[in-house]
């Protein structure tokens, strides 16, 4: 699979990444032991360099962040009052529940980060064979509410795209981002959301659904996992719609998807009127929309169960009245 930011084999089925999850961030018997670096210590106060195992050629993430910070400091951005903290924040390229540190390969880290130029930007990347992509934080992406300007960071070099393997009851998704465009949810074993979507299958409220902000799909698909028979996955968001079909793709095995149609083209980065721009037959039927929520139901079918989604913080009582139509509303 061609990634659509880097146009690399960076991201792979589903099924190949979960095959080598355990051994990927894992330390090999010549490792040296975690360094274990004071994140809130001064630069002037760390170790000059740290180095790679000379067997695996393997980092660990302090000594990544170590030398980020030192490219920092050399374009004037941090200087030697600075800590290993400021220089933002590690992504790791597939994100999962880890119970140590991880040991980083070739492009297995982005960086999310203020007080970025593009030239620093560009000589972590080429300087740091760990890190693959830089970005600038500027807030959280995404579109708040209707009629609102969207967010997005800025990729300043390398790709953006990134995975997490969503966990539950019924089995695990490999979920694609463009880190730069959509929102981060870190991968962790006590996911409150994952939870309340378990719970709804397990009583059987989830044959049929609408999940009305569904971002890179990740709750929608999960209840195409769980075994429902139908589910409709919406945003407004063009990047997170572009990563929901994507996310059908990677998952398609794991899913039992026998085909996908797309059916038109979207073509704002905010959609309005909703647009069919995906389609896929399986074990259970799939629909992807973009456009905006409160007139989803203009031309999809409503449902038993509308899951929203939303920002931490953000009024949902249009978005509720607008999805009424459908038997049950979770907000999530």
């Amino acid at each position: 699979m061609k990634c659509p930011a880097c146009e690399n084999a960076c991201v792979r089925p589903a099924v190949e990444v979960l095959a080598g999850i355990e051994q990927r961030y894992m330390a090999c018997r010549d490792c040296a032991p975690e360094p274990n670096l004071d994140k809130a210590l001064k630069l002037v106060s760390l170790p000059g360099k740290i180095e790679r195992c000379q067997l695996c050629g393997r980092a660990t993430l302090d000594a990544v962040m170590l030398d980020a910070l030192r490219v920092l400091r050399d374009f004037g951005l941090r200087d030697d009052l600075d800590t290993l903290r400021s220089v933002g924040t590690p992504l790791i390229d597939v994100g999962y529940p880890l119970a140590y540190s991880p040991r980083l390969g070739r492009k297995s880290l982005i960086i999310l980060g203020e007080g970025l130029t593009k030239e620093a930007a560009e000589a972590m990347q080429m300087l740091i064979p760990e890190i693959k992509g830089v970005i600038l934080s500027k807030g959280v992406p995404g579109v708040y509410r209707s009629g609102a300007k969207p967010l997005e960071n800025v990729l300043l070099a390398g790709c953006d795209m990134r995975a997490d393997i969503c966990q539950s009851l019924f089995g695990e998704l490999v979920i694609y981002k463009s880190q730069s465009k959509i929102h981060i949810e870190f991968s962790r074993q006590s996911a409150p959301k994952m939870r309340i979507l378990e719970q709804l299958c397990l009583q059987g409220k989830a044959s049929e659904v609408v999940d009305g902000l569904t971002g890179p799909g990740t709750l929608g698909l999960m209840c195409a996992l769980a075994g429902s028979k139908h589910v409709v996955l919406n945003d407004a968001w063009l990047p997170a719609v572009q990563n929901v079909l994507l996310n059908l793709e990677a998952n398609r095995s794991l899913l039992g998807i026998v085909d996908i149609e797309y059916p038109e083209r979207p073509t704002k980065m905010v959609g309005k009127e909703p647009v069919l721009v995906g389609r896929a037959r399986g074990p259970c039927a799939i629909e992807v929309y973009h456009g905006d929520l409160t007139r989803l139901f203009e031309r999809a079918e409503p449902a038993g169960l509308c899951l929203i989604d939303h920002f931490p913080g953000q009024e949902t009582k249009i978005l509720e009245k607008a999805c009424s139509c459908c038997n049950e509303v979770i907000i999530v």
